[in-house]
């Protein structure tokens, strides 16, 4: 008896999901045009010849093998190591039967380690329904004997799903689609059913959407981003490079913690999150700096009128920079693009400029929410510390700011403009794990950064 083997999918993202693909088996990946059915097989076949499996792929086509080939060039990710055979579209509508010998002989020859037929749904065009099970069950019993992983691509609707006789005979069912959203597209990946995955997280797998996304050099599938579970928390305190402020937190912050820092345009939201990265680098942390608004040239420029050279650092490798228009970006790939940096130059230290901004991207204010938890917990996870900013509206004292992301924070540190005044203060208005003080402090924006102001008085 054959024992099942657990291969890597060759999707970036998929492995991470699943934790690759049982094999022997057999995978029915559905979905209408234009949702990457192709490309992602073609990826998944590549990328297995370069890991030295033996991969075939079967097109049921009109098209000639010249004009396929010349298609496939066309995608970087694209290796023509693998066998291709194809069959007439056309005649295997008509006499399927005589397919079914044609793709039994080829599977024979070649003997594959893993196979695509695209698509399946021509195969039995003609038949009754009762003629078409028939035959797909005789389908069925040959890719069995193959001992190989099976991926059917079909061109189906979902609710056709539940019908297809395909999708009963499939030991997994892969379902993309595309979704409009006002003025964008998601792409988005579904798992109907997938045997062989853990059991544990069976239910969570397949009760969840995947953005995914298709371009000439892959096809890659955005996993949610998790928390660490092997890690302790670190509850040694940090300095936030604003003076005076640590002696607000007990002597400065929890190394885990996620501090907000909140107020009105003009406070020195901006000035006060760089300032606690630059304390960071000076102590040799690696920093990582998430913007929405300014550019990474924009911030090194501001920086310096100030006497701080972000350019140094960053020619060290030691300060990074992920700048969107948060128009643009989809939030499972940003997050994507967050934990790569962070996990590949050991960031110490985050700033993340501006969560008032990814309103554009997630209007939902549930799934903002949800999103900024999910780095919260991911960072923490790691020991990270990290600094966000946010708008809020104009108040009249400092602590009667409403904010929404104030539960998904460790600390709450409110910036405010008195106009009566013409002075700012700063208080804290929570921080977990610490005996923070309450008070009202006054503070000044010099040209060496913030400092609070009784240490600005002579």
């Amino acid at each position: 008896m054959n024992l099942l083997k657990n291969i890597s999918c060759g999707i970036k993202g998929l492995d991470t999901i699943l934790g690759g693909m049982i094999s022997p088996s057999t995978i029915l990946v559905a979905g209408t045009a234009g949702v990457g059915k192709t490309i992602m097989s073609l990826q998944m076949l590549s990328n297995a010849s370069k890991n030295g499996e033996r991969a075939l792929y079967i097109p049921i086509t009109t098209e000639s093998a010249e004009k396929l080939k010349l298609y496939n060039s066309t995608l970087d990710f694209f290796d023509n190591s693998f066998e291709v055979h194809t069959i007439n579209r056309q005649l295997a509508e008509k006499d399927p039967l005589t397919t079914l010998i044609e793709i039994g002989n080829i599977v024979e020859s070649v003997k594959p380690d893993r196979l695509v037929i695209d698509p399946i749904t021509p195969l039995g065009h003609g038949f009754i329904e009762q003629e078409k099970r028939r035959f797909f069950y005789t389908l069925d019993s040959m890719l069995q004997e193959g001992n190989m992983l099976t991926f059917l691509v079909g061109e189906l609707l979902k609710p056709e799903l539940h019908n297809s006789v395909i999708s009963h005979l499939s030991d997994g069912i892969i379902y993309l689609t595309r979704e409009d959203r006002k003025s964008r597209a998601d792409h988005l990946m579904e798992f109907i059913k997938m045997r062989g995955i853990d059991p544990g997280r069976s239910s969570e797998i397949t009760s969840r959407k995947y953005l995914y996304d298709i371009s000439s050099t892959g096809f890659t599938v955005y996993p949610p981003l998790r928390s660490g579970q092997d890690l302790e928390l670190d509850d040694n305190r940090i300095e936030t490079g604003i003076p005076g402020l640590d002696n607000m937190f007990e002597g400065g912050l929890l190394k885990y913690n996620s501090l907000l820092v909140a107020g009105i345009p003009g406070t020195g939201k901006k000035i006060f999150g760089l300032q606690y990265i630059l304390q960071g680098l000076m102590n040799k942390e690696p920093g990582l700096v998430v913007t929405f608004e300014d550019t990474p040239d924009q911030m090194i420029l501001d920086s310096k009128r100030m006497g701080w050279d972000l350019k140094s650092y960053t020619n060290e490798g030691l300060l990074h920079f992920i700048c969107d228009n948060p128009g643009e970006i989809y939030p499972a790939e940003h997050s994507t693009r967050i934990k790569e940096v962070i996990e590949k130059n050991a960031i110490k230290r985050v700033f993340f400029d501006g969560t008032n901004h990814l309103e554009l991207s997630v209007p939902d204010r549930l799934e903002l929410r949800g999103y900024i938890h999910s780095i919260t917990s991911y960072l923490k996870s790691r020991n990270i510390s990290s600094l966000f900013t946010t708008d809020t509206v104009p108040s009249e004292f400092p602590d009667n700011e409403k904010i929404g992301m104030a539960p998904i924070m460790d600390s709450i540190l409110i910036l405010h403009n008195s106009k009566a005044r013409d002075r700012r203060y700063m208080c804290v208005t929570k921080s977990r794990g610490t005996k923070h003080k309450r008070s009202i402090k006054e503070y000044a924006i010099t040209e060496n950064g913030i400092k609070l102001r009784t240490d600005t008085l002579i």
